[in-house]
Protein backbone atom coordinates (compact mmCIF):
# COMPACT_ATOMS: atom_id res chain seq x y z
CA UNK A 1 0.00 0.00 0.00
CA UNK A 2 1.27 3.59 -0.96
CA UNK A 3 2.29 5.94 1.71
CA UNK A 4 1.72 8.68 -0.41
CA UNK A 5 -0.04 9.81 -3.56
CA UNK A 6 1.03 11.78 -5.70
CA UNK A 7 -0.51 13.99 -8.40
CA UNK A 8 1.27 15.69 -11.45
CA UNK A 9 -0.12 17.71 -13.74
CA UNK A 10 2.66 17.78 -16.74
CA UNK A 11 2.30 20.71 -18.45
CA UNK A 12 4.69 22.15 -21.17
CA UNK A 13 4.65 25.37 -19.47
CA UNK A 14 4.21 24.40 -15.66
CA UNK A 15 4.07 21.47 -13.82
CA UNK A 16 1.68 21.44 -11.06
CA UNK A 17 2.03 19.14 -8.53
CA UNK A 18 0.78 18.34 -4.39
CA UNK A 19 -0.41 15.31 -2.82
CA UNK A 20 -3.80 13.86 -3.14
CA UNK A 21 -5.40 15.31 -0.19
CA UNK A 22 -4.24 18.49 -0.67
CA UNK A 23 -6.77 20.89 -2.38
CA UNK A 24 -4.69 23.22 -4.00
CA UNK A 25 -1.12 21.75 -5.61
CA UNK A 26 1.97 22.43 -3.50
CA UNK A 27 4.00 24.12 -5.86
CA UNK A 28 3.16 25.51 -9.29
CA UNK A 29 6.51 25.59 -10.83
CA UNK A 30 8.26 26.29 -14.38
CA UNK A 31 8.78 22.82 -16.56
CA UNK A 32 11.98 23.19 -17.52
CA UNK A 33 15.65 24.53 -16.81
CA UNK A 34 18.26 26.86 -17.41
CA UNK A 35 21.37 28.87 -16.54
CA UNK A 36 21.98 32.31 -15.54
CA UNK A 37 24.28 34.58 -17.57
CA UNK A 38 27.36 33.64 -15.94
CA UNK A 39 26.32 31.20 -13.92
CA UNK A 40 27.46 27.77 -14.07
CA UNK A 41 25.05 25.58 -11.65
CA UNK A 42 21.50 25.58 -13.71
CA UNK A 43 18.65 26.29 -11.97
CA UNK A 44 15.92 23.36 -12.50
CA UNK A 45 12.29 23.21 -12.13
CA UNK A 46 11.00 25.47 -8.98
CA UNK A 47 14.36 27.48 -8.47
CA UNK A 48 13.86 29.33 -11.45
CA UNK A 49 10.67 31.17 -9.50
CA UNK A 50 13.50 32.30 -7.27
CA UNK A 51 15.58 34.35 -10.31
CA UNK A 52 15.28 38.27 -10.07
CA UNK A 53 15.72 38.62 -14.01
CA UNK A 54 14.55 35.67 -16.01
CA UNK A 55 15.73 38.04 -19.12
CA UNK A 56 19.00 36.35 -18.57
CA UNK A 57 18.27 33.19 -17.81
CA UNK A 58 17.92 30.67 -21.33
CA UNK A 59 15.28 28.14 -20.42
CA UNK A 60 15.24 24.64 -21.85
CA UNK A 61 12.10 22.24 -21.83
CA UNK A 62 11.91 19.03 -22.31
CA UNK A 63 8.28 18.99 -23.56
CA UNK A 64 8.00 19.86 -27.49
CA UNK A 65 4.51 20.76 -29.02
CA UNK A 66 2.95 18.45 -25.66
CA UNK A 67 4.77 15.28 -25.50
CA UNK A 68 7.87 14.93 -23.39
CA UNK A 69 10.69 14.13 -25.83
CA UNK A 70 14.02 15.10 -22.96
CA UNK A 71 14.03 12.37 -21.15
CA UNK A 72 17.17 13.45 -19.01
CA UNK A 73 15.82 16.67 -18.31
CA UNK A 74 12.92 15.88 -17.57
CA UNK A 75 13.73 13.13 -14.80
CA UNK A 76 15.61 16.39 -13.33
CA UNK A 77 12.76 18.63 -12.71
CA UNK A 78 10.65 15.75 -11.55
CA UNK A 79 14.02 14.63 -8.91
CA UNK A 80 13.71 17.61 -7.67
CA UNK A 81 10.32 18.06 -7.20
CA UNK A 82 10.00 14.78 -5.73
CA UNK A 83 12.96 15.45 -3.35
CA UNK A 84 13.07 19.64 -2.68
CA UNK A 85 8.97 19.96 -3.35
CA UNK A 86 7.17 17.24 -1.79
CA UNK A 87 9.83 15.68 0.10
CA UNK A 88 8.25 12.31 -0.37
CA UNK A 89 10.27 8.85 -1.39
CA UNK A 90 8.63 7.69 -4.51
CA UNK A 91 9.28 3.97 -4.03
CA UNK A 92 6.90 4.46 -0.80
CA UNK A 93 4.12 6.67 -3.56
CA UNK A 94 1.80 5.98 -6.10
CA UNK A 95 1.57 8.67 -9.08
CA UNK A 96 -1.37 10.29 -11.17
CA UNK A 97 0.08 11.82 -13.68
CA UNK A 98 -1.65 14.17 -16.81
CA UNK A 99 -0.17 12.89 -20.52
CA UNK A 100 -1.39 14.36 -23.37
CA UNK A 101 -4.13 12.44 -25.68
CA UNK A 102 -2.52 9.97 -28.68
CA UNK A 103 1.01 10.04 -26.85
CA UNK A 104 3.05 8.07 -29.33
CA UNK A 105 4.47 4.88 -28.17
CA UNK A 106 7.92 5.88 -27.54
CA UNK A 107 6.59 8.74 -25.43
CA UNK A 108 4.09 6.78 -23.95
CA UNK A 109 7.45 4.24 -22.89
CA UNK A 110 9.68 7.27 -22.03
CA UNK A 111 7.11 8.31 -19.20
CA UNK A 112 6.93 5.08 -18.31
CA UNK A 113 10.48 4.76 -18.01
CA UNK A 114 10.73 7.40 -16.02
CA UNK A 115 7.69 6.50 -13.26
CA UNK A 116 8.48 3.12 -12.89
CA UNK A 117 12.70 2.40 -13.85
CA UNK A 118 14.15 5.66 -12.79
CA UNK A 119 11.84 7.19 -9.70
CA UNK A 120 10.45 3.05 -8.89
CA UNK A 121 6.72 4.51 -8.15
CA UNK A 122 4.91 1.95 -6.85
CA UNK A 123 2.00 2.41 -9.52
CA UNK A 124 0.89 5.08 -11.61
CA UNK A 125 -1.95 6.31 -13.73
CA UNK A 126 -1.79 8.44 -16.71
CA UNK A 127 -4.81 10.22 -18.28
CA UNK A 128 -5.25 13.33 -20.20
CA UNK A 129 -5.62 16.66 -17.86
CA UNK A 130 -9.14 17.07 -19.58
CA UNK A 131 -10.58 13.90 -17.64
CA UNK A 132 -9.33 15.29 -14.54
CA UNK A 133 -10.56 18.70 -15.20
CA UNK A 134 -14.18 17.38 -15.50
CA UNK A 135 -14.13 15.66 -12.24
CA UNK A 136 -13.20 19.34 -10.46
CA UNK A 137 -16.16 20.97 -12.51
CA UNK A 138 -18.40 17.80 -11.45
CA UNK A 139 -17.55 18.38 -7.74
CA UNK A 140 -17.89 22.61 -8.25
CA UNK A 141 -20.72 22.67 -10.03
CA UNK A 142 -23.24 19.92 -9.37
CA UNK A 143 -26.42 21.56 -10.16
CA UNK A 144 -25.28 21.20 -13.80
CA UNK A 145 -27.07 18.38 -15.30
CA UNK A 146 -24.42 16.82 -17.79
CA UNK A 147 -21.84 16.69 -14.66
CA UNK A 148 -24.70 14.07 -13.18
CA UNK A 149 -23.36 11.77 -15.86
CA UNK A 150 -19.57 12.93 -15.97
CA UNK A 151 -20.64 14.48 -19.05
CA UNK A 152 -19.02 17.69 -20.75
CA UNK A 153 -16.88 19.12 -23.85
CA UNK A 154 -13.18 20.23 -22.57
CA UNK A 155 -11.29 22.92 -24.26
CA UNK A 156 -7.92 22.43 -22.88
CA UNK A 157 -6.12 25.85 -24.01
CA UNK A 158 -2.52 25.60 -23.01
CA UNK A 159 0.90 26.16 -23.79
CA UNK A 160 1.91 24.06 -26.43
CA UNK A 161 -1.45 23.50 -28.38
CA UNK A 162 -5.66 23.40 -27.48
CA UNK A 163 -6.94 20.00 -27.38
CA UNK A 164 -11.02 19.24 -27.37
CA UNK A 165 -11.90 16.36 -25.63
CA UNK A 166 -15.61 15.24 -25.51
CA UNK A 167 -16.16 13.52 -21.72
CA UNK A 168 -18.98 10.44 -20.76
CA UNK A 169 -18.52 8.44 -17.65
CA UNK A 170 -15.26 10.36 -16.71
CA UNK A 171 -13.85 8.88 -20.09
CA UNK A 172 -12.32 10.81 -22.81
CA UNK A 173 -13.84 9.47 -26.20
CA UNK A 174 -11.20 9.35 -28.67
CA UNK A 175 -13.63 9.09 -31.81
CA UNK A 176 -14.12 13.39 -30.71
CA UNK A 177 -11.40 14.74 -29.81
CA UNK A 178 -9.93 17.28 -31.69
CA UNK A 179 -6.31 19.01 -31.77
CA UNK A 180 -5.49 22.70 -33.02
CA UNK A 181 -1.47 23.12 -33.43
CA UNK A 182 -2.27 26.73 -31.70
CA UNK A 183 -1.07 27.44 -27.81
CA UNK A 184 0.27 30.23 -25.40
CA UNK A 185 3.78 29.67 -27.13
CA UNK A 186 2.78 30.69 -30.69
CA UNK A 187 0.55 33.30 -29.23
CA UNK A 188 4.02 35.00 -27.14
CA UNK A 189 5.76 34.36 -30.26
CA UNK A 190 3.11 35.99 -32.68
CA UNK A 191 2.99 38.93 -29.88
CA UNK A 192 6.96 39.53 -30.21
CA UNK A 193 6.81 39.75 -34.01
CA UNK A 194 4.31 42.24 -33.55
CA UNK A 195 5.92 44.61 -31.04
CA UNK A 196 9.50 44.10 -32.59
CA UNK A 197 8.04 45.05 -35.91
CA UNK A 198 6.33 48.11 -34.71
CA UNK A 199 7.99 49.40 -31.48
CA UNK A 200 11.09 48.19 -30.53
CA UNK A 201 13.02 44.71 -31.16
CA UNK A 202 11.84 42.10 -28.32
CA UNK A 203 12.34 38.74 -30.15
CA UNK A 204 14.59 37.70 -27.29
CA UNK A 205 12.76 38.79 -24.53
CA UNK A 206 10.21 35.66 -24.31
CA UNK A 207 9.94 35.64 -20.57
CA UNK A 208 8.83 39.57 -20.35
CA UNK A 209 6.62 38.82 -23.65
CA UNK A 210 4.52 35.93 -21.97
CA UNK A 211 4.04 38.33 -18.62
CA UNK A 212 3.45 41.35 -21.36
CA UNK A 213 0.68 39.01 -23.54
CA UNK A 214 -0.75 38.12 -19.62
CA UNK A 215 -1.15 41.37 -18.46
CA UNK A 216 -2.47 43.22 -21.61
CA UNK A 217 -4.35 41.21 -23.85
CA UNK A 218 -7.80 40.06 -24.21
CA UNK A 219 -10.11 38.45 -26.69
CA UNK A 220 -12.40 40.53 -28.54
CA UNK A 221 -16.34 39.92 -28.52
CA UNK A 222 -16.78 41.94 -31.35
CA UNK A 223 -13.65 42.41 -33.68
CA UNK A 224 -14.55 44.38 -36.29
CA UNK A 225 -15.76 47.10 -33.61
CA UNK A 226 -12.48 46.84 -31.89
CA UNK A 227 -10.12 47.06 -34.46
CA UNK A 228 -12.65 50.33 -35.57
CA UNK A 229 -11.95 52.33 -31.95
CA UNK A 230 -8.53 51.02 -31.72
CA UNK A 231 -7.79 53.46 -35.60
CA UNK A 232 -7.06 56.67 -33.48
CA UNK A 233 -3.89 56.72 -31.90
CA UNK A 234 -5.19 57.63 -28.40
CA UNK A 235 -8.20 55.17 -28.60
CA UNK A 236 -9.54 53.32 -25.93
CA UNK A 237 -7.37 50.10 -26.17
CA UNK A 238 -4.03 52.04 -26.01
CA UNK A 239 -1.77 51.21 -23.08
CA UNK A 240 1.48 51.35 -22.31
CA UNK A 241 3.57 48.88 -20.78
CA UNK A 242 6.65 49.81 -19.04
CA UNK A 243 9.66 47.68 -19.25
CA UNK A 244 11.62 46.50 -16.10
CA UNK A 245 14.66 48.45 -15.22
CA UNK A 246 16.21 45.43 -13.00
CA UNK A 247 16.25 47.80 -9.87
CA UNK A 248 12.80 48.68 -9.61
CA UNK A 249 11.02 46.04 -11.13
CA UNK A 250 12.06 42.73 -13.00
CA UNK A 251 8.53 42.24 -14.91
CA UNK A 252 7.36 45.75 -15.81
CA UNK A 253 3.84 47.11 -15.79
CA UNK A 254 0.95 47.87 -17.67
CA UNK A 255 -0.30 51.38 -17.20
CA UNK A 256 -3.14 53.42 -18.98
CA UNK A 257 -1.74 56.64 -20.98
CA UNK A 258 -3.24 58.31 -18.60
CA UNK A 259 -1.83 57.35 -15.65
CA UNK A 260 1.65 57.91 -17.31
CA UNK A 261 1.03 61.48 -18.02
CA UNK A 262 -0.56 62.34 -14.37
CA UNK A 263 1.27 60.09 -12.22
CA UNK A 264 5.02 60.23 -13.42
CA UNK A 265 7.44 62.72 -13.21
CA UNK A 266 9.76 64.33 -16.27
CA UNK A 267 12.63 62.71 -14.91
CA UNK A 268 11.06 59.35 -14.67
CA UNK A 269 9.20 59.47 -17.39
CA UNK A 270 12.61 60.05 -19.51
CA UNK A 271 14.39 57.20 -17.74
CA UNK A 272 11.19 54.96 -18.73
CA UNK A 273 11.28 52.67 -21.76
CA UNK A 274 7.47 51.73 -22.69
CA UNK A 275 5.97 49.53 -25.21
CA UNK A 276 3.21 51.07 -26.74
CA UNK A 277 0.14 48.26 -27.54
CA UNK A 278 -2.83 49.04 -29.10
CA UNK A 279 -4.94 46.52 -31.21
CA UNK A 280 -1.87 43.96 -30.26
CA UNK A 281 -3.99 43.76 -27.31
CA UNK A 282 -6.96 41.50 -29.25
CA UNK A 283 -4.97 40.49 -32.45
CA UNK A 284 -2.58 38.02 -30.91
CA UNK A 285 -5.38 36.03 -29.05
CA UNK A 286 -7.46 36.20 -32.03
CA UNK A 287 -5.20 33.75 -33.83
CA UNK A 288 -7.21 30.79 -31.92
CA UNK A 289 -10.29 31.59 -33.16
CA UNK A 290 -9.61 33.13 -36.56
CA UNK A 291 -6.24 30.59 -37.34
CA UNK A 292 -6.53 31.47 -41.25
CA UNK A 293 -5.80 35.20 -40.01
CA UNK A 294 -2.02 34.40 -39.87
CA UNK A 295 -2.22 31.94 -42.73
CA UNK A 296 -2.32 28.74 -40.54
CA UNK A 297 -4.23 25.69 -42.36
CA UNK A 298 -6.34 24.96 -39.43
CA UNK A 299 -9.92 25.02 -37.72
CA UNK A 300 -10.82 27.72 -35.68
CA UNK A 301 -11.98 27.01 -32.06
CA UNK A 302 -15.55 27.15 -32.42
CA UNK A 303 -15.80 24.71 -35.40
CA UNK A 304 -13.39 22.30 -33.95
CA UNK A 305 -15.58 22.22 -30.80
CA UNK A 306 -18.76 21.22 -33.14
CA UNK A 307 -16.52 18.58 -35.24
CA UNK A 308 -15.88 17.22 -31.87
CA UNK A 309 -19.27 17.21 -30.99
CA UNK A 310 -20.04 15.67 -34.42
CA UNK A 311 -17.89 12.97 -33.69
CA UNK A 312 -19.71 11.46 -31.15
CA UNK A 313 -23.04 9.64 -31.07
CA UNK A 314 -25.43 12.35 -31.31
CA UNK A 315 -28.05 11.47 -28.52
CA UNK A 316 -24.49 12.83 -26.44
CA UNK A 317 -24.58 15.91 -28.71
CA UNK A 318 -26.94 18.27 -26.05
CA UNK A 319 -25.09 17.37 -23.21
CA UNK A 320 -21.71 17.93 -24.37
CA UNK A 321 -22.66 21.19 -25.82
CA UNK A 322 -24.30 22.14 -22.15
CA UNK A 323 -21.06 22.06 -20.73
CA UNK A 324 -17.99 23.31 -22.43
CA UNK A 325 -15.25 23.44 -20.04
CA UNK A 326 -12.49 26.02 -20.31
CA UNK A 327 -9.07 24.74 -18.61
CA UNK A 328 -5.37 25.74 -19.51
CA UNK A 329 -3.57 29.28 -19.23
CA UNK A 330 -4.71 30.75 -22.24
CA UNK A 331 -8.08 30.13 -21.56
CA UNK A 332 -7.82 32.72 -18.94
CA UNK A 333 -7.24 35.03 -21.44
CA UNK A 334 -10.09 38.29 -20.58
CA UNK A 335 -13.04 37.94 -22.64
CA UNK A 336 -12.57 33.75 -23.75
CA UNK A 337 -15.90 32.69 -22.44
CA UNK A 338 -17.49 35.41 -24.03
CA UNK A 339 -16.45 35.19 -27.39
CA UNK A 340 -16.57 31.25 -27.40
CA UNK A 341 -20.22 31.61 -26.67
CA UNK A 342 -20.96 34.31 -29.16
CA UNK A 343 -19.37 32.64 -31.83
CA UNK A 344 -21.08 28.99 -30.87
CA UNK A 345 -24.70 30.12 -30.13
CA UNK A 346 -25.44 30.80 -34.51
CA UNK A 347 -24.39 27.37 -35.74
CA UNK A 348 -26.21 25.61 -32.71
CA UNK A 349 -29.78 24.59 -33.40
CA UNK A 350 -32.36 26.93 -30.30
CA UNK A 351 -33.69 23.50 -29.10
CA UNK A 352 -29.76 22.81 -27.71
CA UNK A 353 -28.61 24.95 -24.65
CA UNK A 354 -24.99 25.90 -25.27
CA UNK A 355 -23.15 26.36 -21.52
CA UNK A 356 -19.19 27.44 -21.62
CA UNK A 357 -17.85 27.71 -18.53
CA UNK A 358 -14.56 29.11 -16.74
CA UNK A 359 -13.22 27.54 -13.41
CA UNK A 360 -11.95 29.61 -10.80
CA UNK A 361 -8.54 29.18 -11.65
CA UNK A 362 -8.31 27.48 -14.95
CA UNK A 363 -4.60 26.14 -14.60
CA UNK A 364 -4.76 24.22 -11.59
CA UNK A 365 -8.63 23.05 -12.52
CA UNK A 366 -6.77 19.71 -13.68
CA UNK A 367 -4.68 19.17 -10.78
CA UNK A 368 -7.60 19.19 -8.41
CA UNK A 369 -9.62 16.64 -10.38
CA UNK A 370 -6.42 14.63 -9.88
CA UNK A 371 -6.18 14.88 -6.28
CA UNK A 372 -9.98 14.08 -6.18
CA UNK A 373 -9.26 10.33 -8.04
CA UNK A 374 -6.25 9.55 -6.34
CA UNK A 375 -7.85 9.72 -3.52
CA UNK A 376 -10.71 7.70 -3.91
CA UNK A 377 -10.78 3.46 -4.68
CA UNK A 378 -11.44 4.15 -8.42
CA UNK A 379 -7.18 5.01 -8.60
CA UNK A 380 -6.09 2.04 -7.21
CA UNK A 381 -8.50 -0.70 -9.73
CA UNK A 382 -7.50 1.84 -12.68
CA UNK A 383 -3.35 2.15 -11.97
CA UNK A 384 -1.00 0.01 -13.22
CA UNK A 385 1.61 -1.49 -10.68
CA UNK A 386 5.28 -1.21 -11.11
CA UNK A 387 4.98 -5.45 -11.03
CA UNK A 388 2.93 -5.63 -13.75
CA UNK A 389 5.08 -2.81 -15.71
CA UNK A 390 8.15 -5.97 -14.90
CA UNK A 391 5.75 -8.53 -16.13
CA UNK A 392 4.04 -6.93 -19.17
CA UNK A 393 6.20 -3.57 -19.88
CA UNK A 394 4.97 0.51 -21.02
CA UNK A 395 2.46 -1.24 -23.59
CA UNK A 396 0.55 -2.41 -20.91
CA UNK A 397 0.08 1.19 -18.96
CA UNK A 398 -0.60 2.73 -22.47
CA UNK A 399 -3.80 0.42 -23.20
CA UNK A 400 -4.49 1.06 -19.39
CA UNK A 401 -4.87 4.56 -20.18
CA UNK A 402 -6.31 4.78 -23.56
CA UNK A 403 -10.47 5.59 -23.44
CA UNK A 404 -12.85 4.16 -26.15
Amino acid sequence: MADQFVVLDNGGSTCKIGLSLQHLPVSVFPNGAGKVKGERQPLVGDQLLACGDMSTVNIRRPIDRGFVVNGDLEREIWGRAFRSVLRVDPAQSSLLLTEAPFALPAVADLTAQLVFEEFGFQSCLKLPAANLALRAHGRDQPGIAANRAACGLVVDAGFSFTHVVPVFDGHAISSGIKRINIGGKLLTNYLKELVSYRSMNMMEETYLMEHVKEQACFVSTDLKADLLTSRPSRGPHRREYVLPDGVNSTTGFLRVPAEARAGASRQQASSEQVLTMNNERFLVPEVLFSPGDLGLQQAGLAETILQAVEGVHEHLHPLLLSNILLTGGTAACPGFAQRLLADLRPFVSDEYEVGVYMPEDPITCAHRGGAMLAASPAFAQAAMTRQMYEEEGAARLQSMTADD
